[in-house]
């Protein structure tokens, strides 16, 4: 059972939670790269999101823990909005570009959500967070590239905008939520839920209208998938997430978000084959490096 009151962790325990919530969200990189197999892009999005909030929800009323009167919020329909759009960039980008590489574009964020919270929260920027940022973005930029920035100009440059535009959309949500947890005294997890109910009706109509959702059909593995994504992909991870962020900054929680495509590349080698260089490998150690930059600072 849940328990009846969360107490906010301490910065080391909120940068563990943020770790692993880091490690589901990056598996779910390459189970929705299997899924767009079964399931279209529109009705993945919004079934994950369906489902997630179908489990949430009752728990959190069987503890007297939820209030619809928070969808009454502007804010909340904000955060739903833009969780949505990051979703649907993402998914309908997923299909002419690799898992590793989403999770690269995605994470990229970072760099936003650093500007962004210095501006908006005016948070201290020392040098192990410099160093922790910097790492990151150095370490992407060989992943990305290879080692030769020509390839920034090759593959699938469709995919690859729509994914970067899903990351640009959740740097605004990472700096909104935090925002919000500041300005309102809320239950965090209640406060995630409302948001995943939000984020689920922004994406009904589009399932659909472009997913064709009341006449597909799905078969069982694309079922399986949409409820490991649900599960542990989103209810599990976000859960920690949105707790650990009333410990860290946004700028924190964005660098060690960067774990995610480090998943992400592992689990795509493992499972659909994708290769990866030397340089690949470099770049992913240096994300590991700037994490433990990021922690200690």
């Amino acid at each position: 059972m849940m328990p009846s009151r969360l107490h906010e962790p301490d910065s080391r325990s909120a940068i563990g939670l943020l770790v692993l919530s880091s490690v589901l969200w990056g598996s779910a990189f390459v189970s929705v790269k299997i899924g767009l197999a079964y399931v279209n892009a529109y009705n993945l999005a919004f079934l994950r999101l369906a489902l997630g909030a179908s489990i949430l929800v009752p728990l959190l009323l069987l503890r007297k823990k939820f209030q619809f009167s928070m969808m009454r919020q502007r804010s909340v329909w904000i955060l739903g909005f833009l969780n949505a759009l990051g979703f649907l960039l993402q998914y309908i980008g997923m299909l002419s570009t690799t898992a590793a590489k989403t999770a690269l574009l995605v994470d990229l964020n970072v760099l936003i959500v650093a500007v962004l919270s210095w501006w908006m929260f005016q948070e201290s920027f020392g040098k192990g967070k410099q160093l922790g940022v910097f790492m990151g973005a150095v370490g992407a930029l060989m992943i990305t590239t290879n080692g030769d920035l020509s390839n920034l100009t090759s593959g699938q440059l469709f995919g690859d905008a729509l994914v970067f535009s899903a990351g640009l959309a959740w740097a605004l949500f990472i700096v909104m939520h935090k925002r919000m947890l500041i300005q309102k005294e809320q239950n965090t997890i209640e406060l995630s839920a409302v948001v995943m109910v939000a984020t689920a009706l922004f994406l009904l109509p589009v399932s659909v209208l472009l997913g064709g959702l009341s006449s597909s059909v799905i078969s069982v593995e694309g079922w399986e998938l949409i409820a490991y994504t649900a599960v542990a992909c989103t209810v599990m991870p976000y859960v920690m997430w949105i707790v650990a962020l009333k410990a860290v900054t946004a700028t924190v929680a964005g660098v060690v978000g960067l774990l995610e495509m480090v998943t992400a590349m592992v689990m795509s080698s493992l499972l659909i084959g994708e290769s990866y260089s030397n340089i690949t490998i470099i770049g992913a150690l240096l994300i590991l490096f700037a994490l433990f930059a990021v922690a200690e600072s």
